[in-house]
């Protein structure tokens, strides 16, 4: 399907909305790398707008290395940069990304650099590299048992599976849940992985309303009702967008709910890591009933890819099948990266740093940002910045871009949300606490500015 943006998005000149869109469009999903986009004439003809100024906004956003063109062939979206911190503004100056949920440096790269040595010199290498049981490997897998429940999360071996990320036990979770056409209830402000994978699977997303601490019970007991969804993905601990945390009462509340409704609980539980003390999960209180997933990406590192999925165990055959079918098995060489850091006390480190490195960039915002953000009862990577009246979430990324901090515009499900206009700012991917700070100051000044930004 052809990619075309929703205009207005922001303010300025038609070209400048364009490239905004663009952005925003990529960092939620909806735009994928190497997606080829229409012509100029094409994009012209559709937007009802010149070809000069579609050629303007193209070169625009090639500056800003969103997209690059190959002769004979046509434009097509670039993967991201190396360093996704940053990338290149409009003017030439480095661009510091607030749209991407990554985790802050803190010294993992070279513990990675040298397990992956050792691993190398092993004389078990070879047993890594062939093809090895869809599930993972039973040693990795107790590993991850032990993992979880040293962190308070007690489940069966036989009822893990190391999947490629995150995203791939959730795309797993919900092929076996959710068939195309089906109503899936999320969170009013989704996970962007979860919105692109029902564009890709043709699930119809409907958003539960939600407050302070995560969805409303009352809401989704309301939209099972009417929509007759049989599956709930939520992140209950620290949620995508806003950083709310659903208190244990809640969730024995949202359990109950999910049980009298007959229907299944994909929890997403990749930030608990960040908490000290975090409360019991969601899955916890229906585990029959519940798919679990987690990951590595954010406490270590993204491009690990090692995630794990724990389900109920009459599902077990269908989610090797379906592990088998969606890329056979994950990278045995990244898992047991994972294990040895697991066994070497490197991963419960790397939380500890982790985490000082959320309270920190959670300090710095919220001494510059103070009073748009929302409080959280965790430091995290990312916070809510409430719009102040007179200002939109579109028109503040526009205005960022500009100045070279890149942002994402929200993509609610619903109108009624239930939490105040604003936006996503992400902590962790600007490379020093220095870039990150002049990042928010500029913001800070924008949202402070007595009359809108000319663009001229």
């Amino acid at each position: 399907m052809d990619w075309y943006p929703t205009l207005p998005c922001g303010e300025g000149p038609r070209y400048v909305q364009i490239v905004a869109a663009l952005r925003s469009d990529i960092a939620n999903g909806r735009v994928a790398a190497g997606q080829r986009l229409p012509t100029h004439r094409e994009m012209a003809s559709q937007l009802g707008l010149s070809v000069g100024t579609i050629s303007k906004a193209y070169a625009l956003a090639e500056r800003q290395q969103l997209i690059s063109g190959q002769v004979g062939r046509g434009t097509f979206v670039r993967p991201p940069a190396n360093n996704i911190g940053v990338v290149e503004s409009a003017a030439g100056a480095e661009q510091v990304n607030l749209a991407l949920n990554a985790p802050p440096p803190t010294g993992e790269a070279a513990i990675f650099s040298k397990i992956l040595t050792e691993i190398a010199a092993d004389d078990d290498l070879p047993s890594l590299l062939g093809y090895l049981p869809h599930q993972g490997i039973r040693r990795h897998r107790a590993a991850i048992r032990g993992w979880l429940a040293r962190h308070g999360t007690a489940v069966e071996q036989s009822d893990i599976y190391i999947t490629n990320g995150a995203q791939h036990a959730i795309s797993v979770s919900l092929r076996l849940l959710a068939r195309p056409g089906a109503p899936v209830l999320a969170e009013n402000l989704p996970y962007s992985g979860l919105t692109a994978l029902a564009l890709m699977e043709d699930y119809m997303l409907h958003g539960v309303a939600m407050d302070e601490y995560g969805l409303v019970p009352d809401s989704l007991d309301a939209a099972l009702r009417e929509t007759g969804a049989k599956v709930l993905c939520c992140t209950p601990t620290i949620q995508t967008a806003t950083g709310a945390i659903m208190p244990a009462e809640r969730r024995s509340e949202v359990a109950d709910i999910i049980r009298r409704h007959d229907a299944w609980i994909i929890e997403d539980d990749v930030y608990s890591f960040l908490c000290p003390d975090p409360p019991p999960t969601l899955s916890s209180f229906l585990p029959e009933r519940s798919f679990y997933v987690m990951s590595f990406a954010k406490c270590l590192m993204p491009g690990l890819r090692i995630g794990a999925l724990h389900a109920p165990a009459p599902f077990r055959d269908r989610i090797v099948n379906a592990i088998r079918s969606t890329g056979w098995m994950a990278n045995a060489i990244m898992s047991e990266a994972v294990v040895r850091m697991i066994d070497s006390g490197a991963l419960e480190n790397q939380i500890r740093l982790k985490r000082n490195a959320a309270a920190e960039r959670t300090k710095m915002a919220h001494s510059i940002l103070g009073e748009y953000l929302l409080p959280t009862a965790v430091p995290a990577f990312h916070a809510w910045l409430t719009m102040p009246a007179g200002r939109t979430a579109s028109s503040l990324a526009a205005q960022a871009a500009f100045q070279g901090v890149t942002l994402a515009t929200p993509s609610p499900l619903s109108a009624a949300s239930g939490v105040a206009p604003g936006i996503r700012i992400c902590l962790g991917a600007a490379s020093t606490p220095e870039k990150l700070s002049s990042a928010l100051h500029t913001l800070d000044s924008i949202l402070r500015e007595s009359e809108e930004m000319a663009f001229v």
